[in-house]
């Protein structure tokens, strides 16, 4: 029970912890309080969830967004996070309110204490000590790298949380193994299957790449050194495999989708060059200098935690009194830890070529910089190992009051070690203290860029000093008071700005314009607007903000004269900085934006296209280059003309093609309109073509024909005619299927499992 509650206690130290970091994001006063950057996070993460919100709350589930990029597959946008639990979680509980941005920080915010007792559990479990388990948890959960990058990419934080507690599974299954009980050891990797599951599900599949390869690397370690012959090999091998398909399996509803968007995306073409970008070299100066380098300092953990782990690798692992499994286990770390900084270098460093020719998945994603999760995490067990380590070693009798005999024994290596830590920390003080020497000479002749060098380095050496003192007191709770001292000092304003600073909702009075106007058409944004600002209003915008669009559509935009572009997509209003369109068109208003102090524009076009027309004239033209250097040429008309890779079957050419267009309903996934024709024709619509787009003419399935290379088009008989476009994706049904299938048999297992294990030590 004492153990049980010392778990509870230090949950709650942890939640404190880390209500004490985010304070002026939590605190109720306006004037104190932060709010997260504007950036991703308003512009996509907060508008995705919003409109998830909406439409989930009127119990639609958002297949379609037609905000953005003309019409964008809203669910298979992995970043959507549609099926995420804690998202789903917060649209309950803000259900009787219209979803906030606060709604949505204080989402993010409430994976750090998660983070933070994941990482708690694990290390408490790895070092058999709460004092190592604290220093692992504030290390990951404060570091430079998690609070700064990751919030700001909801979908990167999301993910990542969820490592440490996979990682945990694996340690309780490998136990369950060694002690033979292998039963109880699959219920530990399905159980970390399903865990993987979710993290999948929180919407970033780099972050969830990242998350398995880890995973599986860790659970191949961990159950290798327990199995005894080929059939534990084999045992282990199908662990590791059942992790992985569950996984999949669980977010399968999601990830199905995902890859059919992907494949037809602009991301589906990445090459060596662009995928391969990450950190500089030089930028492990942030390591001590967390203000140099990059916009984050992704790589700053805190120096205490540099002096434990080089313990760690150096002393303990090869420490006789340390249990093997432990020094193993450090070695593990090691590895891990060189691995990941190096191929968070991306191509600067040859080894980023071994897992973007060979492992599957690397070459989709750029930012390599992101496998540096690994090396904090890695860094922050090591420290773990040592903060353990030293507090037993403190917990002695100091040889000095103990006298001669067995205790000096005890105390002479670990007593080399501790000396050599402080030793090292001293020397590093007083090099920093140099440091700011000569970089105040540099000052002093005229140099002003020395004064923040100089005053680094001051600030350095102070950190440097509070962790000798520590180390001299043998007071676990000082040495760990010094680095949450350093983390608080250094990371918290990273992730926000001052809560005025927030405009969510800018242009007001340019925006309320086209909202008037009852037509139905699009807007064009000539980056004037944030991104996704379409979403936020509820206007149709051709272009938005989300790492995935349609490759068709992004050749139809950087190839054809953006006037031909607006009238195939149906665009009526455009915003824009300049003083003049090259089309013809009004300028209605202006708004100055409050940050350039520069004005904002907005246009009606003289020619706005329609959003459904008829034609009679079909070019067939099935090559893709071809058919759009058609489009571009200057004699093709829009209204009269229509590229499609074949003429229908018994279809005749017409030059002119008649008739009316009523439409009858218009939903994100349902379009109906009463055509009426006095020859045949194809209805052409300016909506994006993706596959699930369903058409049916009067009640009976047609084949649905891709117009202009990016539009939905339909032949049509004479006189008049229902047309109806359902969007029912086929990878949506069938990724259901496969989630609802895994959990139903994981749940099913492991229901099972329990009652045979508590069957078996009852008999």
């Amino acid at each position: 029970m004492r153990g049980k509650i010392s778990y509870l206690v230090d949950g709650a130290v942890l939640l404190s912890l880390c209500g004490l970091f985010f304070w002026r994001d939590l605190t109720p006063v306006a004037a104190d309080r932060w709010t997260f950057v504007p950036g991703d996070f308003a512009q996509q993460f907060y508008t995705f969830a919003r409109y998830e919100a909406s439409r989930l709350l009127q119990g639609q589930l958002p297949l379609w967004n037609p905000y953005n990029y003309a019409g964008h597959p809203f669910l298979a946008d992995i970043q959507s996070a549609v099926f995420y639990p804690l998202r789903l979680l917060t649209i309950f509980l803000t259900a009787a309110h219209d979803f906030s941005y606060r709604a949505l920080e204080l989402e993010a915010l409430a994976h750090y204490p998660l983070a933070a007792f994941f990482t708690y559990l694990l290390a408490r479990r790895l070092t058999r000590s709460r004092f190592g388990g604290f220093m692992a948890a504030a290390v990951f959960t404060f570091s430079g790298y998690f609070t700064s990058y990751p919030p700001l990419q909801l979908a990167i934080l999301e993910t990542q949380t969820w490592l440490p507690l996979i990682l945990l599974c694996w340690e309780l299954a490998a136990d369950r193994l060694a002690q033979g009980r292998a039963r109880a050891a699959w219920r530990w990797a399905v159980v970390a299957g399903l865990v993987f599951g979710v993290a999948l599900l929180a919407g970033h599949p780099q972050a969830g790449l990242l998350t398995g390869y880890a995973s599986v690397a860790y659970g191949a370690y961990r159950l290798w050194l327990h199995t005894r012959g080929a059939k534990g090999r084999v045992q282990a091998a199908g662990m590791l495999m059942a992790f992985g398909l569950i996984g999949v399996g669980v977010a399968a509803v999601q990830l199905l989708p995902s890859w059919e968007f992907t494949t037809l995306s602009t991301r589906s073409r990445l090459g060596f060059e662009e995928a391969g970008t990450g950190f500089m070299p030089y930028e492990l100066i942030q390591l001590v200098f967390p203000a140099i380098g990059g916009e984050f300092p992704a790589l700053y953990v805190g120096l205490l935690p540099l002096g434990l782990a080089a313990l760690a690798l150096t002393s303990i692992r090869r420490d006789p009194e340390t249990p093997q499994d432990a020094r193993r286990t450090i070695g593990f770390l090691g590895w891990a830890l060189l691995v990941a900084v190096l191929l968070s270098f991306g191509k600067h460093l040859a080894l980023y070529s071994i897992p973007y020719l060979l492992a599957p998945g690397w070459s989709l994603f750029r930012g390599q910089e992101r496998t540096i999760v690994w090396a904090v995490l890695a860094l922050a067990l090591l420290a773990g190992y040592s903060a353990s380590w030293l507090a037993q070693r403190w917990a002695l009798p100091h040889p000095q009051k103990a006298g001669k005999g067995a205790v000096d024994e005890r105390h002479s290596h670990r007593g080399g070690a501790e000396d050599r830590l402080t030793a090292g920390f001293r020397g590093a003080t007083l090099g920093a203290l140099a440091l700011a020497l000569v970089f105040f000479v540099g000052y002093q002749a005229g140099r002003d860029s020395m004064w923040g060098f100089t005053t680094a380095s001051l600030t350095v050496a102070l950190f440097l000093f509070l962790t000798v003192v520590a180390l001299g007191s043998r007071q676990p709770a000082l040495l760990l008071a010094v680095l949450l001292i350093d983390l608080f000092t250094i990371t918290p304003p990273l992730h926000a700005s001052p809560l005025k600073d927030r405009d969510l909702s800018p242009f007001q009075s340019l925006v309320a314009i086209p909202l008037a106007d009852t037509d139905i058409s699009r807007v064009a944004n000539d980056d004037a607007l944030p991104g996704n600002y379409g979403l936020l209003y509820g206007l149709e915008d051709w272009k938005g903000s989300s790492p995935l669009w349609l490759a068709n559509y992004d050749l139809v935009l950087k190839h054809l004269p953006v006037e031909q572009v607006w009238r195939l997509l149906n665009v009526k209003y455009v915003f824009s900085w300049q003083q003049e369109l090259a089309v013809p068109a009004d300028r209605l208003a202006e708004e100055i934006d409050r940050k350039t102090q520069k004005p904002v524009y907005v246009y009606r076009l003289a020619d706005s296209g329609a959003r459904a027309w008829l034609t009679g004239e079909v070019i067939a033209e099935p090559d893709r280059e071809r058919a759009l250097q058609r489009m571009a040429a200057a004699d093709y008309n829009v209204a009269r003309q229509v590229v499609l890779p074949a003429v229908p079957a018994g279809f005749g050419t017409a030059s002119d093609c008649g008739g009316t267009i009523v439409w009858r309903e218009r939903a994100p996934e349902r379009l109906t309109l009463d055509v009426t024709t006095a020859q045949p024709c194809i209805l052409v619509l300016s909506e994006l073509v993706y596959p699930g787009w369903q058409v049916t003419v009067d009640g009976k399935p047609a084949s649905g024909l891709q117009a202009d290379l990016i539009l939905r088009a339909v032949a049509l008989g004479v006189g008049q005619h229902t047309v109806v476009w359902v969007f029912h994706p086929a990878s949506v049904r069938w990724g259901a299927v496969v989630t609802v299938l895994t959990i139903v048999c994981a749940g099913a297992w492991l229901v099972f499992g329990l009652g045979r294990s508590k069957t078996a030590r009852h008999d």
